[in-house]
């Protein structure tokens, strides 16, 4: 569940330098509303990304509700140029 989950984020350490090697089209996509990883983790992660675009999804939590899926296509297909 949750906890388990945020335990296992905590214990994976810093992926930063990882980040920085990928080499593809990057979409982040963050809730602002995640009750498990602030809107600032997004944003570190789609500044470690070479290019990477970072979608900020109001109201959302650490889910993808069926409402955004249009926002989310739409911002894929943007980014992967299709």
């Amino acid at each position: 569940g949750t906890l388990h989950h945020a335990a296992a984020v905590v214990a994976s350490g810093d992926r930063t330098a990882g980040l920085r090697e990928v080499r593809l089209p990057a979409l982040v996509i963050h809730g602002d509303a995640d009750p498990l990883i602030n809107v600032s983790g997004g944003k570190a992660t789609a500044a470690a990304i070479p290019g990477a675009e970072l979608l900020v999804i109001p109201g959302m939590g650490h889910n993808l509700p069926r409402a955004v899926w249009p926002e989310i296509a739409d911002a894929i297909g943007r980014v992967t140029g299709q």
